[in-house]
């Protein structure tokens, strides 16, 4: 089961990295500009993913 995991999601890191960013993106939607949720997902994403890069 831990290697379907594994397989599914990757790290715990990753799942983290990722729920991150959506907490991020949710509050800039119900933030004073909710249109920039739109722009702050992937921005969050691409951070994320350039400190799992790093981190790595």
């Amino acid at each position: 089961m831990k290697a379907l995991f594994k397989t599914l999601f990757g790290s715990a890191r990753t799942i983290a990295v990722a729920a991150a960013a959506m907490f991020v993106a949710g509050l800039a939607l119900h933030g004073p500009a909710p249109a920039l949720a739109g722009a702050v997902l992937p921005a969050a994403l691409l951070a994320g993913a350039a400190y799992l890069a790093l981190e790595g």
